[in-house]
């Protein structure tokens, strides 16, 4: 067991120490000359002897003392107290049976958990979605004692993959069974999409390479995608998805941005944004910005061959998609064998140093501080009252005798 400061920059704060004792030496007492008849009597040879004192000592240890525990609490101290024995873990990713996992580890006393978020104990219901492997992986690290030991057990096809290896403090007794982690939601296996599209009537030729890429679309996922297209004037159905305006701007259009959506217009050769597509020599062909609360992909020219060339590529359609749904998402899976995580040193060592069961006093110590700042002011009420006018003093005062008026603190 021992005592640990989690920011000891805190205690140069002690340096506050010297202005209660600057305050008591500067204001010891204020003495009144009270001059009375015996005074003739006294000879002017015999003069007062001078030593440094403090006056109403208890008063400026109380105040020291108050100090001193506010110096302490920004210092954040915590109490280590004794190390508890630590359990080894087993973790089971989604998409693993419970008993599968039990045997690959082996017979032995360890918690069992699920390789989720809050990581829930076996005896709940499993995580019936994808979840981020790696990212809880190293949570998990972080929050288990140093000494724990730890098994995962994961599907041999492993998904919620990042871009990194994962680098852990401890090694892991890393298996994988005969399973297949959950997949994952993706634009390609979700809901119906509706493309819905306002014209006007010089720009009705365009529709057929529209409605050519929603057939293509359509080849790939049959019947998820609808193809709407009205003259601009029709209002838009409550089901439409994406929106492609060929007509001049129009409230439709600004509404249909405010509530989030993403639309396509064409003719807007001063748009700005980020470049999204490009001819053979460079020139920007469309560009995509935030508009609103929605966004807003701007061609330069007209939806034509001779403005837009990509238009009788075979590859137009897909990229229509992702302009309008943005890219696939990023590739999260991997067979388990290559995802096995690896002891970082540096982790480690300070794994190592991080204190263990440590326990913060800040809120002992604040209860402390109040109790003393509450001591110090009736101590001091009482110094500077009538009570504290001692018998002496008053039988002076009664003679008509010379008194010392002290002034309170």
């Amino acid at each position: 067991m021992s005592l640990a400061l989690l920011a000891p920059l805190g205690l140069a704060a002690l340096a506050a120490l010297a202005l209660p004792l600057l305050i008591h030496l500067v204001r010891r007492l204020e003495l009144q000359t009270t001059p009375f008849a015996a005074l003739r009597w006294i000879s002017e040879r015999v003069r007062p002897q001078r030593r440094l004192r403090f006056e109403r000592l208890w008063l400026l240890l109380l105040r020291l003392v108050l100090l001193a525990a506010l110096a302490l609490l920004l210092a954040r101290p915590v109490w280590n107290g004794d190390a508890q024995p630590a359990r080894s873990w087993g973790v089971v990713a989604p998409g693993v049976a419970l008993g599968d996992a039990r045997a690959a580890v082996g017979a032995g006393e360890a918690e069992w958990h699920w390789l989720a978020p809050g990581f829930p104990r076996t005896d709940e219901a499993p995580p019936s979605s994808t979840v981020a492997v790696a990212s809880l992986l190293r949570e998990l690290d972080a929050e288990l004692p140093s000494a724990a030991k730890l098994a995962v057990v994961v599907p041999e096809q492993l998904g919620g993959l990042d871009g990194e290896r994962p680098r852990l403090s401890r090694a892991v007794d890393w298996r994988s069974v005969p399973a297949r982690a959950p997949e994952a939601a993706s634009w390609s296996n979700a809901a119906p999409i509706r493309l819905a599209v306002r014209y006007a009537p010089e720009s009705a030729d365009s529709l057929r390479y529209l409605r050519a890429a929603v057939a293509a679309w359509n080849q790939r996922e049959a019947g998820r995608y609808a193809f709407d297209a009205q003259p601009a004037e029709v209002p838009l159905a409550e089901t439409t998805t994406w929106l492609v305006w060929l007509a001049p701007p129009a409230p439709a259009l600004t509404q249909w941005l405010d509530r989030g959506g993403t639309a396509l217009v064409a003719g807007r050769a001063d748009a700005g944004g980020e470049p999204l597509w490009r001819d053979a020599s460079g020139r920007v062909l469309a560009r995509q910005s935030s508009d609103g609360a929605g966004r807003t992909i701007a061609l330069a020219g007209a939806l034509t061959p001779a403005d837009l060339p990509p238009l009788l590529d075979a590859d137009f359609p897909d990229r229509l998609r992702a302009a309008f749904a943005g890219a696939p998402p990023a590739p999260d899976r991997a067979p388990a064998a290559v995802a096995a995580p690896r002891v970082d040193e540096r982790i480690a060592a300070s794994a190592a140093q991080s204190p263990a069961n440590a326990r913060p006093l800040d809120a002992w110590l604040a209860w402390l501080i109040a109790g003393l700042f509450l001591l110090e002011r009736i101590v001091a009420m009482r110094i500077g009252g009538p009570a504290a006018e001692g018998p002496r003093a008053r039988a002076a005062k009664d003679a008509g005798g010379t008194r010392a008026q002290e002034s309170p603190t």
